[in-house]
C-alpha cells in the first residue's frame, strides 16, 4: 500500500480549519475536473451522480457508496459543484476535526447521529485488497475486531464527540480507512493539491505535443490517465486551459490525421501533425488507460443466450484453452437505470468469490460494447434443467440443491449484499464428472448492497417469486431472499408453484392471503422436514420467517447421504 502523510491525523491535528476555502488554483482545477466529469452524467442540472462518481475514484462497495453520501450534504443524489469543491479540499486539506466528521458519516448508515461496532467493521470489510496506484496487496498486521473494541470501549454505540475522542488516540482504524481513500483518488485530483511533488504514477510516460482540437492548435500533455492542453508549452504545467479525464474513454482513429475519444454518449475530435503523431497519440492513450482489446485475448462461437440488450456467446479464453461465457451488451439502447444495474452487477461480482455463485473471469469495454466474460456452465438453468426431468426429482437431490443455494445466500448476507431476484432462471446447475448436481446462483442486476440498520423498499424482482413485504412496499433487508428460497424450495419438492393466478393481480392477492396447506394426498412423497422448511421460509411475517442459519441447522438439512452419492446425481 502507498503510504501518505495526508492519511496521518497527527498531521492533521496540526493544521488550522480550511472550510470552505483551499487556493484559487486548487479550486480552478478542480472545477475542471468537475465540468468534465459532469459533462458524462447527462443531468438536467451540472452534477455528478453515484455512478460517475464510483467509477472515478475507483472505490467499490459500500466504503465508496458511503464517501458519496457523505459529501453529499443535500442528499439529492448528486454532487454539485460546490459539494464536490468542499469535500475534496475537506478530504485533502481538512483538520482532524474535519476529517473525523467525514469519517463518522461514513460510518453512520442509518445518519442517526450514532454509529456501532458492525458499522465500523462492515466498512473494514470492503475495503480494497490491493492499492490502485502501486498495486501492491493491503497487508494489515492487527484484528479489525481487537481495534474495534479498543475504540468502542464495551459501549454499544457512540456519539460523534465520543468518536472523535476515541479516534485521535486510537487511530489505527480511521487512518488505513483514509488511506485507502486517498489511494483509490485519481492522481490528477492529487495533482490539484499535491503538484510541487510532481505527482505521476510513471515520468516516463509522459506523451506531449500540439493537436487541433475544437478547431484551434493547442499543446497537449498526457499524463496521470488525463490530458492536460493549453495554449502554449510553457502555460501547460502551471495553468492548463482544460482536462479531459481519459481513463473511462476509448480511442479510435478516424479520417486523415483525426482520431476520437468517446464513450457511448459524446466524443471529442482531435487532429494531429501526421499519421506518426496520430499512431503515437492513440497507443500511448490505451497505454494509459489499461484498454485491453477482447477479441486478442478471447474468441467466440455459437450464440446460447439472448436478453434486451445484447446476447451470450460460447467463447474461449486463447491463453487458456478454457470454455467460457460471454455476455456482450450493446451500451446504445441502455437507460440510465439499466446501466446503473449493469454496473451494480459487475462491481458485486467483483467482490463475491463462492462456489455456488458464477465466478467473473475478466471484463472488456469499448464505446459500444460490454464484454462480460464468466465461467461456462453447462447444465443450463434450473429451470429447463427441471423441465427436462417433467418438475420431479428426488427429496435428496432437493436437499442438496437447497442447501448449496442457501450457503450461497448466507454468504451474500453476510457482505451486505441481497439478491432480490431469486427464481428457477437465475440458478444454473452444474454437474460435476461423478453426476452430482450443483447450483449456480446468477444475475445479480437487481441486487443491492445494505449496511447494518438500512433497508430497502424497492419494488423489483419477479412476481410470481415475490415476498409480500415486496408487494406491500414494506421496509425489507434479507427476508425477501429467504421467501425466494422458499418458493423455489416448494418448486423443487412439489414440482409446482406455491402462487399462481389468471392475472398479475391474482397472483399477488395470493402471495398476501394464500395459506400454505401441504397436507393432503398430494404431499405424501414430502417429508416432514422437507415440509418445515417449506412453511419455515413461506412464513409471511418477516420476522417469524425461517432465517438461513436456522435453515442450514434443521437436522432435515443435516441428514448425512453418505454411501447415497449415486442418489444425488442428476439423472
Amino acid at each position: 500500500m502507498c503510504r501518505s502523510s495526508l492519511s496521518s491525523f497527527k498531521m492533521r491535528t496540526k493544521l488550522k480549519p480550511s472550510f470552505p476555502e483551499g487556493s484559487k488554483t486548487e479550486r480552478r482545477k478542480l472545477k475542471r475536473i468537475f465540468k468534465e466529469l459532469s459533462k458524462r452524467c447527462s443531468l438536467s442540472d451540472d452534477g455528478i451522480n453515484r455512478d460517475q462518481f464510483l467509477k472515478f475514484t475507483d472505490l467499490s462497495g459500500l466504503l465508496g457508496e458511503q464517501l458519496f453520501n457523505s459529501l453529499d450534504e443535500d442528499e439529492d443524489g448528486k454532487l454539485d459543484v460546490k459539494e464536490f469543491l468542499n469535500g475534496l479540499i475537506l478530504l485533502y486539506k481538512g483538520t482532524f476535526e474535519e476529517i473525523s466528521e467525514i469519517l463518522f458519516k461514513i460510518f453512520d448508515f442509518s445518519k442517526s447521529s450514532h454509529i456501532s461496532s458492525n458499522d465500523i467493521l462492515f466498512i473494514l470489510s470492503y475495503l480494497p485488497k490491493f492499492c490502485p496506484k502501486c498495486k501492491k496487496r493491503l497487508v494489515v498486521a492487527w484484528d479489525f475486531k481487537e481495534k474495534i473494541q479498543e475504540l468502542f470501549e464495551d459501549r454499544e454505540y457512540i456519539h460523534l464527540e465520543e468518536f472523535k475522542e476515541s479516534i485521535e488516540i486510537k487511530n489505527e482504524i480511521g487512518e488505513l480507512i483514509f488511506q485507502c481513500i486517498f489511494n483509490s483518488l485519481p492522481v490528477v485530483i492529487d495533482e490539484c493539491f499535491l503538484q510541487k511533488k510532481l505527482i505521476c504514477e510513471n515520468l516516463e510516460n509522459f506523451t506531449e505535443g500540439k493537436l487541433i482540437y475544437n478547431s484551434r492548435d493547442y499543446y497537449f500533455l498526457l499524463k496521470n490517465k488525463s490530458l492536460y492542453f493549453a495554449p502554449s508549452k510553457d502555460k501547460l504545467v502551471n495553468n492548463p486551459v482544460g482536462v479531459i479525464y481519459v481513463n473511462d474513454l476509448f480511442v479510435e482513429g478516424s479520417e486523415g490525421n483525426r482520431f476520437i475519444l468517446k464513450n457511448s454518449k459524446f466524443e471529442y475530435t482531435f487532429e494531429a501533425e501526421n499519421l506518426e503523431q496520430k499512431e503515437k497519440w492513440i497507443g500511448a492513450i490505451k497505454s494509459e488507460t489499461g484498454f485491453k482489446e477482447f477479441y486478442i485475448d478471447y474468441e467466440t462461437t455459437e450464440t446460447i443466450g439472448k436478453g434486451a440488450y445484447g446476447e451470450v456467446k460460447l467463447g474461449t479464453n486463447k491463453h487458456t484453452g478454457n470454455t467460457v461465457a460471454v455476455k456482450i451488451i450493446s451500451k446504445e439502447p441502455l437507460d440510465a437505470r439499466s446501466e446503473t444495474r449493469l454496473r451494480r452487477e459487475i462491481n458485486i461480482l467483483k467482490i463475491i468469490k463462492h462456489e455456488s455463485i458464477l465466478r467473473l473471469e475478466s471484463v472488456y469495454e469499448t464505446a459500444n460494447e460490454l464484454f462480460i466474460v464468466t465461467d461456462y456452465i453447462s447444465g443450463g438453468s434450473l429451470f429447463t434443467w427441471l423441465k427436462d426431468r417433467e418438475f420431479s426429482i428426488a427429496e435428496i437431490i432437493a436437499r442438496k440443491i437447497i442447501k448449496d443455494l442457501a450457503n450461497a445466500l448466507l454468504f451474500l448476507h453476510t457482505n451486505g449484499i441481497i439478491h432480490r431476484d431469486l427464481k428457477l432462471e437465475n440458478i444454473l446447475i452444474e454437474t460435476d464428472k461423478n453426476g452430482v448436481v450443483k447450483p449456480i446462483l446468477i444475475d445479480f442486476g437487481l441486487s443491492c448492497m445494505l449496511a447494518p440498520h438500512q433497508c430497502s423498499q424497492e419494488s423489483v424482482g419477479t412476481l410470481k417469486y415475490a415476498a409480500p413485504e415486496v408487494l406491500s412496499r414494506i421496509p425489507y433487508r434479507e427476508s425477501v431472499d429467504l421467501w425466494g428460497l422458499g418458493v423455489i424450495s416448494y418448486i423443487l419438492l412439489i414440482g409446482r408453484m406455491p402462487f399462481y393466478g389468471k392475472n398479475d393481480q391474482d397472483i399477488a392477492t395470493r402471495i398476501l392471503k394464500k395459506p400454505i396447506d401441504l397436507e393432503g394426498e398430494n404431499f405424501r412423497h414430502i417429508s416432514q422436514g422437507a415440509k418445515e422448511i417449506i412453511k419455515g421460509l413461506l412464513t409471511r411475517r418477516p420476522a417469524n420467517r425461517m432465517s438461513l442459519n436456522a435453515l442450514l441447522e434443521h437436522e432435515w438439512v443435516l441428514q448425512e447421504d453418505e454411501g447415497r452419492t449415486d442418489k444425488i446425481t442428476a439423472d
